[in-house]
C-alpha cells in the first residue's frame, strides 16, 4: 500500500528522448564512464609497449615493399597536416617512428601477461557497466558459496579472454586492410588498372567505408556478446551505429585540434600538454558514447517489447513505494 504522504508516482515518459534521459539519469552514465575510462587507460600501457615492439617489426617489413620512407605506412594514419616543417604538430611522433626501427625490449615479455590481465579487467568493467545500463544480473554458478564464486570467476575470465581474442583478430584484419590501402596509395607507388581506383574519390570513400564498417562491427560484438543480456541484433546494430558516429566525431575533432593547435614557428610544449589532456578526455568521452549507445538500445528494446505485448511502456526503474 502506498504512503498517502508521498506524491503519486509519475507515469513513464512516452517519448523516446524522455525515456533515454530517464535511463541516463538512472544509470548515472558519467560515473560509469569514469570507471570504464580508468580501466581503459590501464590497458593502454601494455598495449603501447606491444604496439611499439610490433611497430619496429612492421617498419622493417615495409623496407621490402619498395617504399622509400619506412615510416610512410604509419604516418598515413595521422590526421592531415604539412610534413617537414618546424610547426608540424606531429614532428615528435614522426621522429619517434623513425627511431624505433627494430625496437626490442624485455618489457615486451612483461607486457604480454600485463595486457592479458588488464584487457580482461577492461572487459569485466564493460560487462558490469552494461549490466547497470540494462538492469540485469549475471546468473550465479551452481554449488556452494565458495565453489560458485570460483566457477563464476573462471567463466567470466574465460569469456573475457574469448572476447579479447575475437577483437584482436578483428583489429588485425582491419590493420592489414588499412596498411595495404595506405601502401597502395603512398607517394611514389605506381598502380595499374583497376587498382588506380584507390587513388580516386571512390577509393577514399571505400577506405572511409571500411573504417566505419569496422567500428560498427567492433561495437556490435561488444553490445551483443559482452553483456549478460543477449541483446537483439537490431538493437545491437542501432547501438553500434550511435557509438561509431560518436567515435568518428571525436576522432576528427581530436585531429583538428592537433592540426590547428600550433602557433608560431615551433611546436609548443603547451600543445603537447593540451593534446595529452585532451586524449584523456577523449577516452572518457568514448566510454560515455559507448554507454549512451547501450542506453539507446535498451530504450529501443523496451519500447519494442512493450509494443509487441500491447502493454504500456514500463519505466526504466520502478517508482518508490512504502508499505503501510
Amino acid at each position: 500500500m502506498s504512503n498517502p504522504l508521498l506524491p503519486p508516482p509519475s507515469a513513464a515518459p512516452t517519448s523516446m528522448p524522455a525515456r533515454l534521459l530517464e535511463t541516463l539519469d538512472r544509470a548515472n552514465l558519467p560515473l560509469l564512464a569514469s570507471a570504464l575510462s580508468f580501466d581503459a587507460m590501464l590497458a593502454l600501457i601494455p598495449i603501447a609497449i606491444l604496439g611499439i615492439a610490433g611497430l619496429g617489426v612492421a617498419l622493417e617489413a615495409t623496407s621490402f615493399m619498395g617504399t622509400q620512407d619506412a615510416g610512410a605506412l604509419f604516418t598515413k594514419f595521422l590526421p592531415a597536416h604539412v610534413h617537414g616543417i618546424d610547426s608540424d604538430p606531429f614532428i615528435l611522433v614522426e621522429g619517434l617512428i623513425e627511431k624505433i626501427r627494430g625496437y626490442r625490449s624485455r618489457l615486451t615479455w612483461l607486457a604480454v601477461p600485463a595486457f592479458l590481465w588488464f584487457s580482461t579487467r577492461l572487459f569485466s568493467a564493460v560487462r558490469v557497466c552494461l549490466s547497470q545500463v540494462f538492469q540485469v544480473r549475471e546468473r550465479s554458478a551452481p554449488g556452494g558459496l565458495v565453489l560458485a564464486y570460483i566457477l563464476s570467476y573462471l567463466i567470466a575470465k574465460g569469456r573475457d579472454l574469448l572476447m579479447v581474442a575475437v577483437l584482436l583478430a578483428m583489429l588485425l584484419v582491419n590493420t592489414v586492410l588499412s596498411g595495404v590501402i595506405a601502401l597502395l596509395t603512398a607517394e611514389g607507388v605506381y598502380l595499374e588498372p583497376p587498382w588506380t581506383f584507390l587513388l580516386s574519390t571512390g577509393g577514399r570513400i571505400l577506405g572511409e567505408g571500411l573504417t566505419l564498417a569496422f567500428g560498427v562491427g567492433l561495437f556490435f560484438m561488444l553490445y551483443r556478446f559482452a553483456s549478460p543480456k543477449r541483446m537483439a541484433w537490431r538493437g545491437a546494430l542501432l547501438a553500434s551505429g550511435v557509438a561509431t558516429v560518436g567515435f568518428e566525431i571525436a576522432k576528427r575533432l581530436y585531429g583538428l585540434y592537433l592540426a590547428t593547435s600550433v602557433r608560431g614557428g615551433q611546436f609548443s610544449v603547451d600543445a603537447n600538454v593540451g593534446a595529452a589532456l585532451l586524449f584523456v578526455l577523449w577516452i572518457w568521452y568514448m566510454s560515455l558514447v559507448f554507454l549512451i549507445g547501450a542506453a539507446v538500445a535498451d530504450v529501443w528494446d523496451r519500447t519494442r517489447a512493450a509494443k509487441l505485448a500491447h502493454v504500456p511502456i514500463p519505466p526504466s526503474h520502478p517508482p518508490a513505494t512504502s508499505e503501510a
